[in-house]
């Protein structure tokens, strides 16, 4: 499925660039702009949700989102979870170290999902790109979900 979206994406900048190849330049310059000013924030994220997770103690981890936690610990991670919109390529290897610590699935779907589907620091932007009524609605809408997966999970793996 990658190799198609590349693919894909390939042969647009290539047809943009033999339609017009100065306003792809200035396209594709602005890209780059956006994503190098967006960088650091996602880079300091990534880093601090990990140094989180690997120098917390695990008996404090647990007493938080642990098995014993509860409703509680799916809404802390819920919770930590929506600060900030993260890709799957990066939330994966946090959701692997929180399950090496004994957090329970239905904790780490939550946290997995709201991370990437709710974002509270990327909110400006999207609200500058898609419209406030938009971002909202799609930040609610991530938001119900991440729970109702929770609630899915516990009942399916009985947690």
């Amino acid at each position: 499925m990658n190799i198609v979206l590349w693919t894909l994406t390939f042969s647009a900048v290539i047809i943009s660039l033999i339609k017009s190849k100065s306003k792809t330049q200035e396209a594709l310059k602005l890209a780059w702009q956006k994503f190098y000013g967006m960088l650091w924030l996602f880079l300091v994220l990534m880093a601090a949700f990990a140094l989180a997770i690997t120098f917390m103690p695990s008996d404090l981890l647990n007493s938080l989102i642990g098995t014993e936690s509860g409703v509680r610990g799916a809404a802390i991670s819920v919770s930590l979870g929506s600060v900030s919109v993260m890709p799957g390529f990066a939330a994966y290897p946090l959701m692997a170290a929180l399950k090496s610590q004994g957090i329970p699935y239905y904790i780490i779907a939550g946290f997995a999902l709201s991370l990437m589907n709710v974002g509270i620091v990327s909110f400006p932007l999207e609200k500058k790109f898609l419209g406030v009524k938009v971002a909202l609605i799609r930040n609610i809408l991530g938001l119900v979900v991440s729970i109702l997966v929770v609630i899915a999970v516990k009942l399916i793996f009985n947690e």
